[in-house]
């Protein structure tokens, strides 16, 4: 007899997404990496004000752009693994086991993320984090995941996950907000837009291809973007592979800083 859906199972299939509860001791332990690491990069280009209490906002624009861009490459902005245990751990048992799923795993980090930063290995996983600037275009495109996992595959990627799986049907992505969350400024999502047939291409830009939505298909949905209030309350998101979203351009004075992890079930 097939089992009956969760009702956390059964919103995220409906709607293509759904919120959970995140644990404020894990927020507050990712965030404090985070601030350790920015903290780190400014004191390496500022050695003089290193000492200075100020805040992360006062740091990140002290920062030049070239340096941002060079730095905040994702490889260097995965968790260790003290964190990403604690992550894997809550995702099982709070994701897969409502999903009525006995086994889980997060794909590891690529290979050339390992070449680029010395302090990743071939066990480290993919759960990084984001850091958008207040007025810079550090937010990507509408997209939905399930191209990256295209691109990426083509390209050689071994996300290095236990068992046979398939990408977007036992894929599920989890984003966390962790600063600057607002209403108007946290991830925005177009409800059961994992049913719908778009168009979409992939594009050669300069940080290699990206997944590209057609803009005449944006533009008659743009009323339909949408950030669960939930958010900006604390709670985390799971969404399908194939839901589209965004980060709308950030224009509050605090930073926005996020992460987020891709949870394969079975």
């Amino acid at each position: 007899m097939a089992q009956s859906l969760s009702a956390i199972e059964e919103q995220y299939r409906e709607n293509g997404f759904t919120t959970l509860p995140f644990p404020q001791d894990l927020r507050l332990e990712m965030l404090e990496h985070i601030e350790t690491h920015i903290r780190e990069l400014y004191a390496f280009h500022n050695e003089k004000e290193a000492e200075r209490k100020i805040s992360l906002e006062t740091i990140v624009a002290k920062i030049p752009d070239d340096i941002w861009s060079q730095k905040m490459h994702r490889g260097f902005r995965m968790f260790p693994k003290k964190i990403t245990e604690k992550l894997r751990e809550w995702a099982h048992s709070c994701i897969a086991i409502p999903f009525n799923k006995t086994i889980s795993a997060v794909n590891a980090v690529d290979e050339k993320e390992i070449t680029l930063n010395p302090k990743l290995t071939q066990e480290s996983l993919a759960i990084y984090w984001r850091c958008v600037r207040p007025g810079k275009p550090d937010a990507g495109r509408p997209h939905r995941d399930a191209t990256f996992w295209v691109i990426e595959l083509e390209q050689g990627y071994n996300p290095k996950i236990p068992f046979a799986f398939d990408y977007i049907k036992d894929c599920i992505k989890v984003w966390i907000p962790l600063k600057g969350c607002t209403p108007k400024t946290s991830l925005q999502v177009i409800p059961k837009s994992h049913r719908m047939n778009l168009p979409v291409a992939v594009d050669d830009t300069e940080y290699g291809r990206r997944p590209n939505i057609e803009k005449t298909w944006l533009e008659s949905h743009e009323q339909d973007f949408a950030s669960p209030p939930e958010l900006s309350q604390g709670e985390c998101i799971i969404f399908d592979m194939d839901l589209v979203h965004r980060g709308p351009t950030h224009n509050n004075n605090e930073l926005r800083i996020s992460a987020e992890l891709s949870l394969v079930v079975r």
